[in-house]
């Protein structure tokens, strides 16, 4: 025989076990501070016209051509990053991620960036909690063979011709 559920209490998942301390004001500022420049990256990025080629966008800024591909052909491993964030914060994800894939996924993490920011200096209470409990030496054997395998593509993109 089952016993009936009692519907007055919450799960034990749902119950808090400790009581949730806002953070301190310097905190709250600080992640003000990181919603506001993750903001500007992505309104500059939105002021900047996506280069046709995949590169050469960082140059709307006043920056050089990058020296590494002038020099042997091949895209450096930041290549075609500021054209990938001009492309996502125009919306257009597929040519996001064929400019540079690891672009498009930094330019999500600043977009998250900006209302995790928000959300924390609002509200004091911290986001950051999932981010922790991974550990660095997770988030290096995570983020590492991503950001080598769009260098990789951006190398095949290049040499073969299809920017």
């Amino acid at each position: 025989m089952v016993a009936p559920m009692n519907t007055t209490t919450a799960p034990l998942i749902y119950v808090r076990t400790r009581p949730v301390t806002p953070m301190p004001v310097m905190h709250r500022l600080i992640a003000l501070g990181v919603a506001m420049g993750a903001l500007s990256v992505l309104l500059v990025a939105a002021w900047m016209k996506p280069a046709p080629g995949g590169v050469g966008t960082h140059q709307q800024l006043g920056m050089r051509p990058c020296e590494f591909l002038e020099r042997t052909k091949l895209p450096c491993a930041a290549c075609g990053m500021t054209t990938s964030f001009a492309h996502l914060v125009r919306g257009d994800l597929p040519a996001s991620l064929y400019a540079q894939p690891f672009g498009c996924l930094l330019a999500v993490a600043t977009a998250m960036a900006v209302s995790i920011g928000l959300y924390a200096a609002v509200t004091g209470r911290a986001a950051y909690a999932p981010l922790a409990a991974m550990g660095l030496k997770t988030h290096l054997w995570l983020w590492a063979p991503m950001a080598l395998a769009a260098w990789g593509w951006k190398i095949v993109v290049v040499v073969s011709g299809w920017g």
